[in-house]
């Protein structure tokens, strides 16, 4: 019995791509159209009222200006009596003979030849004791 092929044998491979081909021409592009006109603008609405009771009431009366011109001043009145002068502040260091007399009470002084050191005892001169005096409005007392 004779072979019988189904299909005969592949043939050659497809050849080689032929060149692109020219591009074709540009279109040209169309002509604008035509804007219409602007439409008119409505008129403004009303505006409504502004809070409660929206009405503004007529302005109040003024009143008559003030005078013009400087005020007037009242008198002055008369000075007050000057007040006592305050103790005399701590002087330099002195003997008891160089204290000044102890007529205004309070003043206040040092002295660095007490014979004593005895709180409010009258201060007497001669000894070598430094100590605070202050003036009882009669004499000089330690302290």
């Amino acid at each position: 019995m004779p072979v019988v092929v189904v299909g005969g044998p592949t043939g050659p491979a497809s050849g080689l791509t032929g060149p692109t081909g020219a591009t074709g021409p540009i279109a040209a592009t169309g002509v604008t159209g035509y804007t219409g006109p602007t439409g008119i603008t409505g008129p403004t609405g009303r505006t409504g009222a502004t809070g409660a009771g929206a009405f503004t009431g007529p302005t109040g009366y003024t009143g008559p200006p003030g005078s013009v011109g400087a005020a007037a001043t009242g008198v002055t009145g008369a000075t007050g009596v000057t007040g006592a002068t305050g103790p005399t502040g701590i002087s330099a260091p002195t003997t008891v003979s160089g204290l000044p007399a102890a007529s205004v009470v309070g003043a206040r002084g040092f002295v660095t030849d007490a014979n004593a050191t005895t709180f409010n005892s009258t201060v007497a001169g001669g000894g070598s004791n430094k100590v605070p005096v202050f003036a009882d409005g009669t004499n000089w007392k330690i302290g």
